[in-house]
């Protein structure tokens, strides 16, 4: 259940702040509003407020707003020629609320990736040295090795985990020197460019050497039940002595619904005491159901506070990197570098990561939405009729021209619009479907 209601927020959501920036510049811009519509027909709930009828709908995949004299998906040519028309404005004022959608889902992706900073921080792992290295990876074929630590990718100086992996990110597609120590001598090892077309290329699968050290601690879960507490640091479980947060998982994974012993360290004092991790069902890398325990304890962050101006500024950068990951993996779909399985998902991925979100937190759903509506915005001005970036391209031409273009005229390209974007639809969900089942 809460699932589903999770996917009907996050879509609700995205699609009000859209289309609220279309309504309202619209109104500023004296536009009549007909319609505005939270989902797809049936319509479930309807109620008209002065000019414009507020509708719920069944299918909470979308929405819209029908203006007075707007060619949109409906292929409606009903243009009179009456002041209040969306035609009837010059140029400049229907650019206005062709782009307020998207600068309302940017707005919105920063307001909460700010709220966002300035709840949690910044949320620093202060190590840079690697506890898991993936087999049959990228990161194997890289040459790390466990213990290896990271001091410099490609010049740059790495001070914590965090920029391990920004880094690596930032020269996605690219030679990347990664210089490590290893039992007292550096090292350089090589990412080649040319692996980044492989399968999982794009993904260093490497983490860090994680002390087991408590982070977060889950009410009612067997760790709070026995009284850990945060920065507890976990010494041995089951009589074995455990040296990272993996060597410990794994012991506490292996030992579902099973009492073991528990040592920690707290200010300097050893202290023991029984736990037994409660069982849960999880889907191993070979899509197999396995029973895993857990006793609820989360890696241990350092948090850093910052104030408001580092937060809108961290507010607004990280939705930048967000726009410009979608547009770097667009173009590695469209140049054939990745394919669209790796790096494009539809509404079942989106569905399904609302739902994991909710589970984690509001906090993690949240991040969900901004990203969400970060990606909204982007795809929504790609020169696509049918998409606010395609009415855009007609007004941009209708600026440079001088006069409108062809009623008739956009009809045909609309409809070759709708064409193109119910097959891209229509892949995407192959592609969520086949991701799913394979």
């Amino acid at each position: 259940m809460l699932n589903i209601i999770a996917v009907i927020f996050v879509f609700s959501v995205l699609v009000i702040i859209h289309e609220l920036g279309h309504f309202l510049a619209a109104r500023w811009m004296g536009v009549r509003v007909e319609k505005f519509s939270i989902g797809f027909p049936p319509t479930i709930y309807r109620k008209k407020l002065g000019e414009t009828e507020f509708s719920i709908s069944a299918i909470p995949l979308g929405g819209y707003v029908k203006m007075a004299g707007f060619i949109d998906e409906s292929l409606d040519e009903n243009i009179t020629g009456a002041d209040y028309e969306f035609n009837s404005k010059p140029v400049w004022k229907r650019i206005v609320i062709i782009v307020a959608g998207v600068i309302m889902n940017l707005i919105l992706a920063v307001a909460i990736l700010t709220s966002l900073n300035m709840i949690e921080g910044e949320r620093i792992t202060p190590v840079t040295t690697i506890g898991y290295v993936g087999e049959d990876g990228i990161a194997e074929k890289i040459g790390f090795q466990k213990f290896d630590k990271v001091l410099f990718v490609n010049d740059k100086k790495i001070s914590n985990w965090n920029e391990v992996h920004a880094a690596f990110i930032d020269n996605l597609n690219r030679d990347i020197t990664f210089k490590v120590l290893r039992s007292d001598s550096e090292l350089d090892l090589l990412y080649k460019k040319e692996w980044f077309s492989e399968e999982k290329g794009e993904q260093l699968d490497i983490a860090a050497h994680y002390p087991a050290r408590a982070g977060d601690i889950t009410p009612g879960m067997p760790a709070a039940e026995l009284g850990l507490q945060r920065g507890d640091l976990i010494t041995s479980v089951g009589g074995k002595e455990v040296d990272g947060w993996i060597a410990m998982t794994e012991e506490i994974r292996g030992a579902a619904d099973t009492e073991v012993e528990i040592s920690w360290m707290r200010s300097g004092k050893l202290m023991q005491g029984k736990i037994t991790p409660q069982a849960f069902e999880e889907t191993n890398e070979e899509g197999e159901l396995e029973e895993v325990g857990k006793i609820g304890i989360s890696l241990y962050f350092e948090h850093r506070d910052i104030g408001f101006l580092r937060a809108v500024s961290n507010g607004f950068t990280n939705t930048y990197d967000l726009v410009v990951l979608n547009m770097r993996s667009l173009y590695w779909v469209i140049s054939g570098t990745k394919t669209a399985k790796e790096v494009i998902g539809g509404p079942i991925m989106i569905a399904k990561m609302a739902g994991d979100a909710a589970h984690a937190g509001l906090n993690y759903l949240l991040y969900l939405i901004a990203a969400l509506s970060a990606v909204l915005a982007f795809f929504n001005v790609l020169p696509i009729p049918g998409l606010d970036g395609g009415h855009l391209v007609f007004l941009i031409f209708e600026g440079i021209l001088g006069k409108p273009i062809p009623v008739n005229v956009k009809i045909k390209i609309q409809q070759v619009g709708m064409a193109i974007l119910l097959s891209l639809i229509i892949f995407v969900v192959y592609i969520d479907i086949k991701r799913l089942l394979f």
